[in-house]
């Protein structure tokens, strides 16, 4: 999917982590971007959750679920009117 690095960091900071910085670095932003684009372009919600259910430990300790971040950013993608 093509969504350009600063979307896929607004889509992040908008559904996960509002406090993620530009200092968190290029190559970590260039993860996520990545992440940010699969779970858009998912078929589902649950396969959406898949794409970053390896995030489990951050999930739990925030009381959030891989299936509760992935819509949200699915919703965060929509809201900038990208096709999801």
């Amino acid at each position: 999917m093509a969504i350009a690095l600063d979307a896929a960091k607004a889509i992040y900071r908008q559904a996960v982590d509002p406090r993620a910085s530009d200092g968190e670095g290029a190559a970590w932003w260039d993860e996520v971007a990545d992440e940010v684009r699969d779970v858009v372009a998912a078929r589902s919600l649950h396969a959406a959750s898949d794409v970053i259910q390896w995030w489990h430990h951050d999930w739990t300790s925030v009381s959030d679920t891989p299936r509760g971040a992935a819509k949200r950013i699915r919703e965060a993608a929509r809201a900038m009117r990208l096709n999801v």
